[in-house]
């Protein structure tokens, strides 16, 4: 089974986090339910009048937690599916006139000042694309908070969320100017217009990405108007899902983009098993987080899309025996 799906993400809001082995994954609106599945064998003794105390034994404890994730991505999807993975096409800020060079010395990870070759045709607020392989795992968007000179680290850069660098880039890969602008004025759930400080460079039927990372989306746009918060700004037909503030970043990208994921059915190896973590107030209060060992979906999940507004997908993740330690319940609860 394969689905295809736009990388537009839905959102609903979300009190408790959950991340799914390691990454978070959105999180849930309704309370998760927490449920242990116990096995016990009571042994029978000859002529005893009533039960022995202390004969119940517990032979296997399954826990298993359920929830409704309300905030959708392809990759969100793809981890309620057993052995399901996800690959997004390629949609990489679009090339614009301006400055085309290379890094000069292989950046840090995470850093916010890069060397650039030639400086000599970009600006403060301008934005640049990272990376000489063209795809989105590949090569990044960063804008030009400070420009540097020629050949020196003293450049600064940020990416969408105000952070550095967001792959580990190597000396001399190629950097390009790419067309982006601020939003002039915050941006609702449900618009189908936005405000921008610059439409310069922007044309119908042009391919916006809309936010930061981890909270964007992308849109083609049906008309380009004015620029500031009183313009006419730019228009498309799919609503906005998520709400913007005021400056986030509205970068044209190649293409809309895609998200296929692949669903194998059937028995999954345990090495394919995650940690799944859940995070929230218990109703007394207190910070509670249950721990799923060797987690993955105790059965494939049926979706199902229409035009009626999405409020969420029910998920349930059941905790495994390791192989190598079958006496170890996978799981554990803290309460702070």
């Amino acid at each position: 089974m394969t689905s295809t799906i736009a990388p537009e993400e839905l959102y609903f809001g979300a009190p408790a986090s959950l991340t799914f082995n390691g990454v978070d994954c959105g999180a849930t609106l309704d309370a998760p339910k927490f449920s242990l599945d116990v096995t016990t064998y009571t042994p029978e003794f000859m002529n005893a009048k009533g039960p022995v105390v202390g004969t119940v034994i517990t032979t296997k404890v399954v826990p298993s937690v359920e929830m409704t994730v309300n905030q959708i991505t392809a990759q969100k999807l793809a981890w309620a599916m057993p052995g399901s993975s996800s690959t997004t096409s390629e949609s990489v800020g679009q090339l614009r006139a301006g400055l085309s060079t290379t890094l000069g010395v292989d950046p840090a990870l995470g850093a916010t000042t890069i060397n650039l070759v030639s400086v000599t045709t970009c600006a403060a607020g301008d934005f640049l694309r990272i990376g000489t392989t063209l795809t989105e795992a590949a090569c990044e968007v960063v804008r030009i908070v400070t420009k540097g000179t020629a050949g020196a680290l003293d450049t600064v850069v940020e990416n969408s969320a105000g952070g550095g660098l967001l792959i580990d880039h190597g000396n001399g890969e190629n950097v390009v100017t790419v067309t982006g602008t601020l939003l002039a004025a915050p941006a609702a759930a449900g618009a189908t217009n936005i405000k921008v400080d610059a439409v310069t460079g922007l044309a119908p039927l042009d391919f916006v990405r809309i936010g930061y990372v981890g909270h964007y989306e992308t849109r083609q746009l049906t008309a380009v108007g004015t620029t500031g918060p009183a313009g006419t700004g730019l228009d498309f037909l799919v609503p906005l899902t998520a709400n913007h503030s005021l400056d986030e970043w509205v970068v044209e990208v190649t293409t809309l983009g895609s998200t296929t994921i692949a669903w194998t059915p059937g028995r999954i190896d345990s090495s394919a098993y995650k940690t799944l973590v859940l995070t929230g107030v218990g109703l007394d209060g207190r910070q509670m987080i249950v721990t799923l060992l060797n987690a993955m979906s105790a059965e494939s999940q049926e979706l199902e899309f229409s035009d009626a507004s999405v409020t969420g997908l029910k998920v349930k993740f059941t905790g495994y025996y390791a192989a190598a330690t079958p006496t170890v319940a996978p799981f554990s609860i803290q309460l702070d």
